[in-house]
């Protein structure tokens, strides 16, 4: 059974459910795993940063990199990404077909920000050197992405999923299976997909000497099927920081963090067959949501300077809260040779929730080369078991026993990580060159498909008394796996897909 879950977490997006509900385990990965963020020369160095300060990204990782600056500054960060996905079947002894290849583009502002420095006379006797207030806007993830599969299948369908749900519901009376009451209620008012598929007439209900059970009604022996899914949006931080030096050996500082999210995602799953032999045609399943949040947090961090050469930084934020809105509707249309189009369409509903993200904490060591330039590692802890979620209201009664499994299952199938972010910077005169590499750890718990994160960066910049221009280049790979439906009994699919990410960023920043 644990293997069961785990196999069926691993998916970037969620499989089919029979009810309504979008929230799972996978949702709270999504609002927890961050990836390279910041301005271009941060992202140019894989995002280690917790102990170079001095950069205005410093305010989400460790504010006390804002006691570092000596003048005031503003920045703003363009950038232009681009999501590649190649997915394919991985159990072609049940289900074949080729791979498939889909990318999705946007535009953005990953970051901006400006900081006042109020920044000691250096004739000024006293030992703490002044104190700078910042504030920025961080992309910390982009969701927009489009993936696709397609394949033949001479087994299992979504329509025997469908059968099969209707039975794990069925009711028993005086020693009999009852089913076909219970699927008969949802008729106008549909709130499952077995109801939905009972309504469209891809399934039935027949009799034999145990009582009632469902099977689809017209079954085929070769099924063609596919499905395409487009997510959007992104989440965001807002961060307000203060940041102080004490003689220029020990930096501290404070940030509140808002957290905004925006995500979308519409799936389309098909399935048709081509058997004259039989009265069905094809069939198309369409599931749509849009969730918006917000949430907070607060960041504490330090960063020690025992000489000129040497950074130290720690920092640590807290769990994120999180409060949820979310809308949803889904559709099912189903085509027959004799009975021409059914459809049904469940009633679009709310609902409203609230997750809770585990706390973070870093270390980090820079090390500058004299005016050659430096080398920064960052390394990062993250307990992706300890997200939960809880109930708010909705447009269902009783749901608390569901946020209950979901969170049993986040203990079960999630463990925690070290993230590791190394990168350097090398100086000429005024221009500047960058690398960097980023390893997110495995959050998964005993799974087989490794759920690391890859980035690789690269960065140049020119940096001049008054303005400074930097443009960053990052990769980041990693693969996933999906099942559309998952059966208790029976090969469901599986469809694994190598995930890329590349970003481009600029950031234009001014002193004054």
């Amino acid at each position: 059974m644990l293997n069961k879950i785990v196999s069926a977490s691993l998916a970037l997006l969620l499989g089919w459910s029979g009810t309504a509900f979008a929230q799972s385990e996978v949702d709270a990965l999504r609002y927890t795993r961050l990836g390279v963020s910041g301005s271009a020369r941060i992202q140019g160095i894989g995002g280690a940063q917790s102990a170079l300060g001095a950069d205005i990204s410093s305010m989400f990782v460790n504010p006390a990199g804002l006691g570092m600056f000596r003048r005031s500054e503003i920045t703003i960060s363009p950038g232009f990404s681009t999501a590649n996905a190649n997915s394919r079947i991985a159990n072609p002894d049940t289900y074949f077909g080729p791979s498939v290849s889909d990318n999705r583009n946007s535009f953005g502002i990953p970051q901006a920000g400006i900081v006042f420095a109020d920044r000691r006379g250096d004739n000024d006797g006293s030992d703490w050197r002044g104190t700078n207030i910042g504030l920025s806007i961080t992309r910390l993830n982009n969701f927009n992405s489009q993936t696709a599969y397609n394949g033949n299948t001479q087994d299992w369908t979504i329509v025997d999923y469908f059968a099969e749900q209707a039975n794990n519901r069925a009711t028993m009376s005086n020693g009999r299976t009852l089913i076909k009451d219970d699927l008969d209620a949802e008729f106008n008012n549909y709130s499952t997909l077995e109801g939905m598929a009972y309504g469209t007439y891809l399934i039935d209900v027949y009799e034999d000497d145990d009582g009632e059970y469902a099977a689809p009604v017209d079954r085929a022996l070769d099924v063609s099927f596919g499905e395409e899914v487009l997510r959007k949006g992104s989440q965001n931080q807002f961060d307000i920081g203060v940041g102080t030096s004490y003689r220029d050996k020990i930096y501290l500082g404070a940030s509140v963090g808002i957290v905004s999210t925006n995500y979308s995602q519409v799936r389309m799953y098909r399935e048709s067959d081509a058997d004259p032999s039989t009265t069905f045609n094809n069939m198309q399943l369409r599931d749509e949501f849009t969730t918006r949040g917000a949430g907070i947090n607060l960041k504490l961090g330090a960063i020690f300077r025992p000489v000129d050469a040497l950074r130290i930084g720690a920092s640590v934020q807290t769990p994120t809260s999180y409060s949820f809105d979310e809308t949803y509707a889904t559709s099912l249309n189903a085509n027959f040779s004799d009975i021409g189009n059914q459809n049904a369409v469940q009633a679009p509903g709310q609902f409203s929730y609230g997750l809770t993200t585990p706390f973070r904490a870093t270390g980090g060591i820079a090390y500058f080369l004299n005016k050659l330039g430096f080398i920064s590692a960052d390394v990062e802890y993250v307990n992706y078991a300890g997200a939960r979620f809880r109930e708010r209201d909705s447009d269902f009664g009783g749901s608390g026993n569901y946020f209950g499994n979901i969170n049993t299952r986040i203990r079960e199938t999630y463990q925690s990580a070290v993230n590791i972010r190394v990168g350097a910077e090398a100086r000429y005169e005024v221009f500047r060159f960058r690398a960097g590499y980023a390893h997110g750890g495995d959050p998964y718990k005993g799974a087989e498909l490794d759920g690391s994160t890859s980035t690789i960066s690269l960065g140049t910049g020119v940096r001049l008394q008054n303005y400074f221009v930097d443009v960053a280049y990052t990769s980041t790979s990693m693969q996933s796996a999906y099942s559309p439906y998952s059966f208790n009994t029976g090969v469901s699919p599986q469809i694994n897909t190598d995930n890329r990410l590349n970003n481009v960023v600029f950031t234009v920043g001014f002193n004054f």
